[in-house]
């Protein structure tokens, strides 16, 4: 169902009437999978990737309280994690430009290339830094691809002010091809880059279907709620998901997002609604369309399938603020844990988290719930 923006605020605050994909019920009851820890890490992590032979990368923040850290790391020959690259890329510190080195690196990921992009916004936290720290210098907010074996810098996509205003912060993305997709969850807009041609646009900037629903009983400190931030590309390539951690997911044409010619107006008239959500901090995507969400509040990664039935697939008292996954190709879904909500950003008197922190891990079976899962979209099944 297509929703044109005097609708969007509406749908996505009343779900029964907003046309949504209808969620059957209630997640399915039964076993869950079995989880296991794949990694343990000594700095604030809330992201992971794999090669498809399986080098295993962190993504590392430098989040209020946790802020010393190398913000990339790799998983050493012992298991455990060593800074990558491992030279100044990982050495910032305040008062440096962060042109070339990771300031706040928000995401992680791998695709079927086999490379490693990183996200970094540049700068640390508004809700808990001076604008000094948390407002980015020229060229410090930047995609970064590298090596997954040398580590050396591939390529460094810098963005101007059109592009990136002030208050626009990287956050997530996706590369399908030459084509780049990214989440503003500063202000809110898809971003898209073409890496044969350079052109470059940022589309619906600030627009009621790039933004967070407002959710006022919840209390979470000073943390701010981010806007447009999850994101996927569907196998073909044709649909990009999308949405803030409260939802709904959003869907559009990838080819819409790359025409040019259609206006932000014309673009917002095809965005469609996919499915209202539990607060999420991250999620993955299979090659059936099914997508796994890393739910907040109830402390579980859960799958909905395209057709709306949604499961369980594992949880744990200690999934507290789950966030980006990951299917490797051999089929299994790694789970970052963050803590987050057991720091004093969100509100408490004394930071109660426990380290280390860890990566856990499930293998994913044919099917599960009645719903078939599929395979990784960042490389050929080992099956």
């Amino acid at each position: 169902m297509k929703i044109g923006r005097r609708r969007f605020l509406t749908a996505a605050a009343c779900t029964a009437a907003s046309g949504l994909l209808p969620v059957r019920g209630a997640p399915a009851a039964g076993p869950e999978l079995i989880h296991t820890v794949a990694a343990e890490i000594p700095w604030f992590c809330n992201q992971v990737a794999l090669t498809a032979k399986g080098d295993m990368f962190f993504g590392l923040p430098r989040y209020p309280d946790y802020d010393q850290t190398p913000c990339l790391a790799k998983r050493g020959p012992d298991g455990k994690p060593v800074a990558f690259p491992g030279n100044a890329w990982n050495e910032w510190k305040p008062g440096d430009d962060g042109f070339e080195s990771f300031v706040y690196v928000n995401s992680i990921h791998v695709f079927k290339d086999g490379t490693v992009w990183a996200v970094d916004q540049g700068a640390l936290r508004a809700d808990s830094y001076p604008p000094a720290l948390s407002e980015p210098h020229k060229g410090a907010q930047k995609l970064v691809q590298l090596d997954a074996d040398s580590g050396e810098v591939l390529r460094v996509l810098r963005f101007g002010d059109d592009i990136l205003p002030k208050g626009a912060k990287l956050n997530d993305l996706r590369v399908f091809g030459d084509h780049v997709y990214v989440t503003d969850s500063g202000l809110g807009a898809l971003i898209y880059h073409d890496l044969k041609t350079g052109v470059t646009l940022r589309r619906m900037s600030g627009s009621p279907e790039m933004q967070a629903k407002v959710e006022p009983n919840m209390q979470q400190g000073s943390h701010q709620t981010p806007k447009i931030d999850m994101i996927e590309v569907s196998d073909d390539g044709e649909w990009l998901y999308a949405a803030a951690p409260t939802g709904p997911f959003i869907k559009i044409k990838t080819a819409a997002l790359r025409d040019g010619t259609l206006s932000d107006e014309d673009l917002a008239e095809q965005v469609e609604e996919y499915a209202t959500i539990a607060r999420s901090g991250g999620c993955a995507l299979d090659t059936n369309g099914n997508l796994y969400l890393s739910e907040l509040d109830n402390k579980r990664v859960t799958v909905l399938s395209p057709t709306g039935e949604t499961a369980v697939l594992t949880s744990d008292d200690e999934f507290i603020s789950p966030d980006g996954s990951f299917i490797s190709v051999d089929r299994k879904l790694y789970i970052p844990v963050t803590q987050s909500r057991r720091t004093r950003l969100f509100g408490n008197k004394q930071d109660m988290v426990k380290r280390p922190w860890k990566i856990y891990v499930v293998n994913l079976p044919e099917t599960f719930g009645g719903i078939k899962l599929g395979a990784s979209l960042n490389g050929p099944s080992l099956r």
